[in-house]
């Protein structure tokens, strides 16, 4: 009886200290400490939140289109971007002040002065930003919070 009832002690803290985790895991990823704790991963709910303002706030999908893969010659595409992935500094400047240059993406050249800016909060801008990084088979890491800020400080 002694060794069951020690069972379920240990059992009863593993359970706790899981829920505890679990409640301590951010919705979003904020500061440099949560891109070490998320290992570079972005949080699902984080994810959906950026999905949202791609499709609405933002308008990004009426040029970039709902699946990331714009209109060739006309829209870049998000969706396996080397110019996207290549620069998450770049990405989260052009998404802040929109893009006036012609750029090359996958070798396809873009006009410039077509991408508008939509006035965004920092945190739709870390949200927008990781979704589009880590959508449509991307696998561009995070931005943080802090790093948006440092962008619109410039």
């Amino acid at each position: 009886m002694k060794k069951l009832v020690g069972f379920f002690s240990i059992l009863s803290f593993a359970v706790f200290a899981a829920f505890l985790f679990i409640q301590a895991t951010p919705d979003r990823i904020t500061t440099a400490n949560d891109l070490e704790f998320m290992q570079d991963a972005v949080p699902a709910k984080a994810m959906e939140t950026g999905k949202a303002i791609y499709n609405g706030k933002g308008n990004c999908f009426v040029c970039h289109q709902p699946t990331g893969v714009g209109v060739p010659g006309v829209f870049p595409p998000l969706a396996k971007s080397d110019f996207l992935l290549a620069d998450k500094k770049r990405a989260i400047v052009q998404t802040i002040y929109g893009s006036k240059t012609p750029i090359t993406v996958n070798g396809v050249k873009y006009p410039g002065g077509i991408m508008t800016n939509v006035p965004m909060t920092d945190q739709e801008v870390v949200d927008v930003v990781n979704y589009t990084l880590n959508s449509w088979g991307n696998k561009g890491g995070v931005v943080t919070l802090e790093e948006v800020k440092a962008a619109r400080k410039k």
